[in-house]
């Protein structure tokens, strides 16, 4: 019984997260600028990418926590 709980708890929340890689490019939910994520790093087992504003003349680079990630950009 734990173990079909599981799976359907699994499945029910892999189907609304996003998952985000090294490479991937996203853009911005407030102003469409479009940012790639260049590294992953993990802070007090809190998931943060570092990501660049590739539209940005000096190609800043932001770490972002993996939930700011989530509410303020898309795939």
């Amino acid at each position: 019984m734990v173990f079909l709980s599981n799976i359907f708890k699994n499945n029910m929340s892999n189907n609304n997260v996003s998952k985000f890689f090294v490479g991937q490019k996203i853009r911005s939910r407030l102003n469409g600028s479009l940012c790639s994520i260049k590294r992953e790093i993990e802070l007090n087992n809190i998931k943060h990418f570092e990501i660049c504003i590739e539209s940005d003349l000096s190609k800043r680079e932001i770490i972002l926590s993996e939930h700011a990630l989530r509410s303020n950009y898309q795939v």
